[in-house]
């Protein structure tokens, strides 16, 4: 059976009564600490770390899984309410969801985020899951040329869709770039 036996034990924790347990105390905790500004996942992940180390492993993933995914959503709230994203993915829920909240539309606006961040997450935990060999293996292909071309595709696509200066944009994509570089061996 191999890896699909592997994938059915794994659904098989994951719905188990503890796994959904973990699961839904993480997206409670981590909702709590992305809905306040400046604190997200990361932050959030990094505080669950020592509650996790006696727990089984298993648990302690579905419980950081947990936690990130909540503090995602809980970075659209008070992107959607405040105007103040908790997380960098949330950037683009301020956009329309702020402007609801100002409209008198704050719960349409967050049901919406929620909605989305669900089958969102959904859809791309199912993908990765199945094709996740796949890109393994087209993943350690790439050579400088191809990390040459994914550069310069960030480079085009942050000029394209900044929206003041071009020249100011790039310039931060390239400090940006300078300051990933730190720590690179050849």
């Amino acid at each position: 059976m191999g890896a699909f036996g592997d994938i059915l034990q794994g659904f098989q924790a994951v719905f188990s009564v503890y796994g959904i347990l973990f699961i839904l105390i993480g997206v409670l905790v981590g909702t709590v600490v992305g809905i306040m500004p400046g604190l997200g996942p990361i932050t959030a992940i990094a505080v669950m770390i020592p509650v996790t180390y006696g727990m089984e492993p298993y648990l302690a993933l579905f419980l950081m899984a947990g936690v990130y995914y909540g503090a995602i959503f809980g970075g659209s709230t008070s992107s959607i309410l405040l105007n103040a994203p908790g997380a960098a993915s949330t950037v683009a829920s301020s956009f329309d969801g702020y402007p609801m909240a100002k409209n008198g539309e704050p719960g349409k606006a967050l049901a919406i985020a929620a909605i989305a961040s669900f089958v969102g997450g959904t859809v791309a935990v199912i993908l990765t899951t199945l094709l996740a060999p796949l890109l393994a293996g087209f993943a350690t292909s790439f050579g400088p040329p191809e990390y040459f071309a994914l550069m310069f595709l960030g480079l085009t696509a942050i000029a394209a869709l900044s929206e003041g200066s071009m020249v100011r944009a790039l310039i931060s994509a390239t400090l940006g770039f300078m300051i990933a570089t730190i720590g690179i061996d050849s």
